[in-house]
């Protein structure tokens, strides 16, 4: 072997820079001192590095005949000499050959995990850019369009679109740049999972454990035209891909909230408006104390009251319009303008019900309804009662007996032709009566189950009648020592009228 040979491949290995063709003069050297025609150097991937004297026209990678196999790699890298037809070998050759290819080895490493902290930083970068470029932009398409501007002039791709929907067959394009990546209609596989190609890589939209949509682009530009998309684009386009979605998901709740609080501030404003409808302050008639309550399960009910003084005595209606909520509120305020309207006219509690039947038929939906009660009653006690559709009143007298009020009545808004009867009564002093909504008797304990017009009449039984100003609040405690710390599920409103002696101390 030729010192010059031995010398040439120990200045390659130790050199304090690697040359870039080390393996072509490794090659040379090692075909030259073996005596060989001609020589192939292959990598890892059993793909020819570099070759001597050119490139070789039989298949050297398949071992075809006179071809060689040198093992001149070592035990961390993979190389591997063919040589065609060699004289002799020579070992101290070889090991120094294999010194030299794994100092190129540990150059290629060093250059590999300088890119990749480069390249780490510029995903950073990229990351940080397209944060900064989403902070506070709550429209997905503005959203979109500042991603795929990052997208197409970081990774240089000729195509790009974010699509998004709630399901692959309705997919809406929000941005697109060049010509569509994607095909229509998107299989339910892409459309879960993205794909990747050598020339076209989609990345999945997931939010809250949903698929949002995709993020594609294709045809990555390069000098000679196009190159395939490797590892770091793909990663790259992941990243995108998840701060897309985390940006579109952020911006839904952002207008979720300030949908949310204008909803609020709409039901405030229903609230106080609502509140003002009711009674402003007791209404009452010589020998008859009323008291009241109203508890809503939401900010705005269904439920409604009113006691009005009329020439006969004293009118008093509760109402319950069914479902809760806004909607429910609305229908009870223009009952209850309603109520007012015709309850300052000398009309009959039957007249009353029939033209707000009437009313509620043909202003509201086919699903909408609301029950009634009315209570005419008079200074000496004696009253006339109209149930339409209504949980049953209770009369309670002055020794505890409670009797019972029935309903005589379709609840108002069904059949526009209702018509509606009443019935009479008398109060002595010490009795009353008590109206009321099903969010009483409705309500539940923690074995769900329900008060119901029984229990409801032991409450009244159980009163103590003495304390005017604390009949509602005795009727809610014993409602709240039923159900616990169960919340009552629907309105709740009370009315209660009772009976005094006259001034004078008569009945």
């Amino acid at each position: 072997m030729p010192h010059h040979d031995l010398l040439k491949l120990a200045e390659l290995a130790l050199a304090g820079h690697v040359r870039p063709d080390l393996p072509e003069e490794v090659t040379r050297i090692l075909v030259q001192a073996s005596g060989a025609r001609a020589g192939v150097l292959f990598n890892g991937d059993r793909r020819p590095e570099a070759w001597w004297p050119q490139a070789p026209t039989a298949p050297a990678a398949d071992g075809g005949e006179g071809w060689t196999s040198i093992a001149v790699g070592h035990e961390h890298s993979r190389w591997e000499m063919m040589l065609h037809e060699p004289a002799s070998e020579d070992e101290t050759l070889l090991i120094a050959a294999r010194l030299a290819l794994h100092v190129w080895d540990l150059r290629e490493a060093l250059r590999q995990t300088k890119f990749d902290e480069r390249f780490r930083l510029w995903e950073l970068e990229a990351v940080r850019s397209i944060a900064q470029g989403l902070g506070g932009v709550l429209e997905p398409g503005a959203i979109a369009r500042e991603v795929l501007g990052h997208v197409v002039s970081l990774l240089g791709v000729r195509n790009a679109e974010i699509v998004i929907g709630t399901h692959q067959s309705q997919p809406r394009v929000l941005a697109a740049f060049g010509d569509p990546v994607l095909d229509r209609p998107i299989p339910e596989t892409i459309w879960l999972h993205g794909f990747r190609q050598p020339q076209a890589v989609a990345a999945a939209l997931v939010g809250n454990g949903e698929a949002l949509g995709l993020l594609a682009v294709s045809q990555k530009e390069a000098r000679a035209g196009t190159a395939p998309f490797d590892d770091n684009d793909v990663r790259l386009i992941d990243l995108f891909a998840v701060q897309t979605a985390v940006a579109l998901e952020n911006a839904r709740l952002s207008r979720a909230s300030i949908e949310q609080a204008r909803l609020q501030q709409e039901m405030e404003v229903a609230a106080t408006i609502q509140t003002h409808l009711y009674p402003k302050e007791s209404v009452e008639i010589p020998g008859v104390k009323v008291r009241t309550s109203f508890q809503p399960a939401r900010r705005v009910g269904g439920d409604l009251f009113e006691i009005i003084e009329r020439r006969k005595g004293l009118l008093s209606i509760v109402a319950d319009v069914t479902g809760k909520g806004i909607g429910a509120g609305l229908i009870a305020a223009g009952l209850h303008a309603g109520i007012r309207l015709l309850a300052g006219e000398a009309l009959s509690i039957e007249t009353i019900a029939r033209r707000l039947n009437a009313y509620l038929a043909t202003a509201t939906e086919d699903n909408r309804f609301a029950t009634m009660v009315i209570v005419q009653m008079a200074p000496d006690g004696s009253f006339s009662a109209l149930h339409a559709g209504h949980c049953p009143s209770l009369l309670r007298r002055a020794g505890g007996a409670v009797e019972t009020i029935k309903s005589s009545g379709l609840p108002l808004g069904i059949v526009p032709e209702a018509r509606y009867r009443s019935v009479k009564g008398r109060l002595d002093p010490g009795d009353l009566i008590v109206l009321y909504t099903d969010g009483l008797t409705e309500a539940e304990n923690a074995r769900g189950e329900e008060l119901g017009i029984d229990r409801l009449r032991e409450i009244v039984a159980a009163l103590d009648t003495r304390d005017v100003e604390t009949l509602c609040d005795q009727i809610l405690a014993g409602v709240a020592a039923f159900a616990g710390d169960v919340p009552l599920a629907d309105d709740a409103t009370i009315v209660v009228l009772k009976k005094e002696a006259s001034p004078s101390g008569g009945g």
